[in-house]
């Protein structure tokens, strides 16, 4: 693509104010959705490296690694015992740093104590940076669902039905919401409780939509929320009972406490309510395809009827065409042997 004169005396007009090539080209172009690396930004750069114009770009700068020195590292693992996260330690051993959550700083200390001590990670960054893998084989789902739903079943005892059900279950822990959900759970505690909920709830519902599962996740989320608002409401209690003697301090914990207690209400309804149409929604999808089956097999049964009385009737026919056919023969013999046998053709039909 080659830019006009028009379009490169623009650019030569807005590069001071506007230097960098992204918004240039968009402005160029007059398309907020266009992409750098299009043949419109292509064109652009080329012309503005003709100019010896010095561009910006949207790309970050690589940060160097950080090198953690020996009194760096003996920090780490002083404070980690103390029961400070990865996180509260990068903020003191990084002051200067703008030290923010996945920094590089948080991870360095991070990825250190998970090489040093895995047990000296915190548990709210067990599962930091870390993507949340489904199970990928039958015995595997299986093995979740015997120890989340204490059932005993044997993957090579499995009844149709119940090879149905880990097949539906491992799709539905497939899913990609249900993926990006659980990975940003930022706690291994939190994840199992997760997938363990959400297997106690659908595995032996294979029948489930695609809309109905996205609600089973809520439902799942709301588990994790419950959870962690009661974690927070039990650490309120303690904090407000000792600082009893404190009015200002007791009437702020106060307001926090009740605000948490409604929000832990309003939850724990939102759930029941999810819950509720979920298996509404499921038991008259059954009732439905009950009756559909309940028909099905009326007409099997008509039809196995009908088959039967015309099965009958051709037996009864052929039966009577062998009779003919043996008084026919009969007929046909010497007299002397009829007046033996006693019978006449129309005695014998």
């Amino acid at each position: 693509m080659k830019l006009t004169e028009d379009q490169k005396q623009f650019i030569r007009d807005n590069f001071k104010e506007t230097p960098n090539l992204l918004e240039l080209t968009r402005l160029l172009f007059d398309n907020p959705e266009i992409d750098g690396r299009s043949k419109e930004g292509r064109a652009v750069r080329e012309f503005l490296a003709e100019e010896d114009l010095e561009y910006q770009t949207t790309a970050k700068e690589k940060l160097p690694d950080i090198i953690l020195n020996d009194q760096q590292r003996e920090f780490i693992k002083a404070q980690a015992q103390n029961g400070l996260s990865a996180f509260q330690i990068s903020e003191i051993l990084f002051p200067d740093a703008n030290v923010r959550r996945l920094c590089k700083e948080h991870l360095t200390v991070l990825e250190f104590l998970r090489q040093y001590e895995p047990a000296y990670v915190h548990e709210s960054e067990t599962a930091v940076n870390r993507q949340y893998n489904p199970p990928k084989l039958m015995i595997t789902c299986l093995k979740k669902i015997n120890m989340y739903t204490m059932q005993e079943l044997d993957e090579n005892k499995l009844n149709h039905d119940e090879q149905d059900c880990v097949k539906s279950l491992l799709r539905s822990l497939s899913a990609p919401r249900l993926i990006q959900v659980i990975s940003n759970y930022t706690s291994m505690k939190d994840r199992e409780l997760f997938e363990a909920e959400f297997i106690r709830a659908t595995w032996d519902k294979p029948d489930l939509t695609s809309d109905e599962i996205n609600l089973y996740i809520n439902v799942c989320v709301d588990y994790i929320n419950l959870k962690n608002i009661s974690s927070h409401i039990e650490k309120l209690n303690t904090m407000f009972n000792e600082v009893e003697d404190q009015q200002d301090m007791t009437v702020r914990l106060a307001e926090v406490l009740k605000s948490k207690t409604d929000e832990y209400d309003k939850c724990e309804k939102r759930m029941e309510s999810l819950i509720k149409k979920l298996n509404g929604d499921r038991a008259e999808r059954l009732k439905n395809k009950r009756q559909d089956n309940a028909t099905i097999i009326s007409l099997v049964k008509n039809f196995q009827a009908e088959s039967e009385r015309r099965r009958m009737i051709e037996i009864a026919e052929m039966q009577k065409k062998l009779v003919e056919e043996e008084v026919t023969r009969l007929d046909n013999m010497d007299s002397w042997k009829a007046r033996i046998l006693g019978i006449s053709k129309n005695d014998a039909v």
